[in-house]
């Protein structure tokens, strides 16, 4: 799941945003007692008129059924849910419960997804759903990720419609992001394909939790992927995000043998994965893969399980930075708003290219992808030096 840093737009902005775009918003999940328990009776209210058979699942004996979409492999029986709350086995088959139901519809910056070298200044259309197949103990989303959609206020926009609402308001992105897209993939493959017949491009924000086959198909439909590394650490991965450290891993490298544009990302939460030699071993292991793969600090908000927390010192991440870029990864940012480190530089002369305050392009001096000094190449994709399109 995205984890919403302190320079995201709060609940209220993020209404108002989406209500000046024309796009409805319905994202307030009831905040309950139980909302890591999915309930049953709730799930099984969905008649079965309303659910879409899912991908990427088995039959087991005695009606029992196997979810293969991520490497939870959930087991279910007659009316049991998977773990991401959005998948429900009826009469011995899986069913998504969530398909053509997003919980969240908005205009952004594609740059807070965080993508920083794909088309700058590009707005793009986000939707998410309920649910998420990790249990992020710090999680930004929760009231919409940790539940399911019977637990959402949701719409009810089939692909085809949210493609013509994209296509109404001459944006040219669609992104996957904050819940799991992996949790919702039947609705965002349906809606990738039809975008990519419509000239829309696509991008996926990830904790790349998810099973090579599906991942596969997915990377045929899109364009660039941001993917959060939870961290250096299995034992933290598991523990506090649930999920295992190879599995992401797998998937970070098999994006980045792909064509899709790949950037990764790090939430730095203190005393718990801000160890620096743990962070430089995930910085070596970026640069084995492609030292052009942009790496991006975000600094940990108290919320959740773990609003005992501190933010993350300021330090802490700039600290982390120096470590990337001496490893030899050329681009290392902070996600932070007036932070130097948010902005572009050239890594042979160092010149500032893409200056940046909060997710919005404020100045981009590239001349299509080279550096207008030394005619360093920067890599990324659709890199221009137009910034009008805020």
């Amino acid at each position: 799941m995205r984890q919403r840093p302190d320079n995201v737009l709060s609940r209220r902005e993020f209404i108002q945003r989406c209500a000046i775009y024309g796009i409805g918003a319905a994202i307030g999940a009831t905040r309950i007692s139980s909302a890591f328990s999915p309930s049953q009776e709730d799930a099984l209210q969905y008649p079965l008129s309303s659910l879409k058979e899912a991908a990427y699942w088995e039959p087991l004996d005695n009606g029992r059924v196997r979810c293969r979409l991520c490497p939870n492999m959930c087991e279910c029986a007659e009316g049991e849910i998977t773990r991401c709350r959005t998948r429900i086995n009826r009469n011995g088959k899986l069913y998504s419960a969530i398909y053509g139901k997003p919980c969240v519809l908005c205009v952004d910056p594609l740059s807070k997804t965080p993508l920083y070298h794909a088309d700058p200044g590009a707005n793009a259309v986000g939707t998410a759903t309920a649910g998420c197949n990790l249990t992020c103990k710090y999680c930004q989303n929760w009231d919409i990720s940790q539940v399911g959609p019977w637990k959402t206020k949701n719409m009810d926009i089939s692909p085809e419609q949210l493609i013509e609402k994209i296509k109404d308001r001459g944006v040219e992105w669609v992104v996957f992001s904050y819940t799991e897209p992996v949790a919702y993939y039947e609705y965002a493959i349906d809606i990738a394909k039809l975008a990519k017949r419509n000239d829309i491009h696509v991008a996926v924000a990830t904790a790349g939790f998810i099973s090579a086959p599906p991942l596969a198909e997915l990377i045929k439909y899109t364009d660039a992927f941001s993917v959060t590394i939870k961290g250096y650490s299995d034992k933290f991965c598991r523990e506090i995000c649930g999920c295992k450290l190879e599995d992401v891993m797998r998937t970070v490298q098999t994006i980045s043998k792909s064509k899709c544009w790949l950037e990764v990302v790090t939430l730095i939460v203190p005393g718990l994965n801000d160890d620096m030699d743990g962070l430089q071993r995930l910085a070596y292991s970026i640069v084995k893969l492609n030292r052009d793969i942009p790496f991006h600090f975000l600094r940990f908000s108290p919320a959740y399980k773990l609003k005992n927390l501190p933010l993350t010192p300021v330090n802490v991440l700039e600290k982390a930075r120096r470590i990337a870029l001496a490893e030899g990864i050329k681009f290392v940012y902070i996600n932070m708003p007036g932070h130097p480190a948010a902005n572009t530089y050239c890594p042979s002369c160092s010149r500032a290219l893409i200056e940046r305050s909060g997710f919005a392009v404020v100045r981009n001096d590239l001349k299509k992808d080279r550096c207008p000094a030394c005619s360093c190449r920067i890599p990324g994709f659709m890199l221009s030096e137009n910034i009008t399109k805020i």
